[in-house]
């Protein structure tokens, strides 16, 4: 169960302050397919985000199998996003150096669970490209990566798909296939929730939630039937969720990401190469400017220590200090014995 209660954000435009959402107050029931329709600036967006645990509400409660996640750490709301939720942009974010079916391993990597890759497999299979598994993103239409950015949102498991204008970009043809797609992965029991501003599209859903100006206009229901809705988040999901999260990295996960680093090193030969040789070319500057600062200090304190043991200044003293005169033997005289002792020296 997704609850929220009361539920605002602001963001600042400079000195200006712009409310995006105004006490939003919704319920979504696990199984559902929700759409969230209105005009630009509704808020739409900041909801879908705030569901979605990339942003924090500045008030009210977000309630989440019955727990309050707005309180939680960053680490907490990180591992929620990995497990619990699955993103489908409308940019799709896809790397361009890597296949379709590494872009759908990217979640195992970050999860730690890179020994289970058959899923991405798995997941390419189910949006219908196993075929074009092995080709890179600019190898392929928009609506196959669209399918591959599901796939990727899918690796992982997610109780919850959160699409933000998943067919934005895309032409009829794609725009069906996508939503054919989230409709059935909602018939096997994933909650959908969708952000767009088509109404044909929305309709495809089970509810549509209209904003505008920040608020909740309208909530309908456009099946009437919820038999078939399933519970997803069964009791204590989320504690068991939030017990496997380790800050630490495994021996898999540090291979994992140095095999990733070293992948993005061949995959970008030339900007691998023009880094290489900034950071060269900086730490060569750093210890030559060392190096002549040191001479130069040297330098320096040898021509002071030549003049200090070669000459000798020698001035008279006074018997008299501020007009009073000294006694016998106060002031200490240069003789003919103390010459020939700096001769002999």
């Amino acid at each position: 169960m997704i609850e929220l209660k009361n539920v605002n954000k602001t963001y600042r435009m400079g000195k200006v302050g712009v409310q995006a959402l105004r006490d939003v107050c919704l319920k979504i029931i696990p199984g559902e397919f929700v759409s969230i329709i209105g005009p630009s600036g509704s808020g739409k967006s900041t909801l879908l985000h705030i569901l979605g645990f990339l942003d924090r509400p500045d008030s009210g409660a977000y309630l989440l199998d019955g727990k309050d996640v707005t309180g939680f750490g960053d680490d907490k709301l990180a591992n929620l996003r990995n497990s619990v939720a699955g993103f489908v942009f409308q940019q799709f974010h896809l790397l361009s150096r890597i296949s379709a079916l590494e872009n759908t391993e990217l979640p195992l990597v970050y999860a730690g669970k890179s020994h289970l890759k058959e899923k991405a497999a798995e997941k390419i299979a189910v949006v219908g490209l196993t075929e074009r598994r092995f080709h890179r993103p600019n190898e392929l239409s928009g609506g196959q990566q669209q399918r591959v950015a599901i796939a990727r949102a899918l690796v992982n498991d997610p109780l919850i798909i959160f699409a933000d204008e998943p067919t934005g970009n895309l032409d009829t043809k794609s725009e069906e296939e996508i939503i054919t797609i989230l409709k059935q992965l909602n018939k096997r029991g994933k909650t959908v929730v969708m952000v767009t501003h088509e109404k044909e599209i929305a309709k495809q859903s089970k509810r549509i939630i209209s904003m505008r100006d920040g608020r909740i206009v309208s909530d309908q229901a456009t099946q009437s039937d919820f038999s078939e809705i399933k519970a997803s988040l069964a009791k204590g999901f989320l504690e068991r969720k939030l017990s496997r999260h380790d800050s630490t990295f495994s021996v898999n996960e540090i291979i994992d990401n140095l095999r990733q680093g070293f992948n993005s090193i061949l995959s970008n030969k030339m900007r691998s190469v023009l880094s290489m040789l900034g950071i060269l070319i900086g730490v060569a500057s750093v210890i030559a400017m060392l190096a002549l600062g040191q001479g130069a200090k040297k330098s320096m304190s040898e021509r002071l220590a030549s003049l200090g043991t070669n000459v000798l200044t020698l001035r008279p003293g006074a018997h008299h200090r501020g007009g009073v005169a000294l006694e016998s033997g106060s002031v200490t005289r240069f003789t003919i014995e103390d010459a020939k002792a700096i001769s002999r020296i």
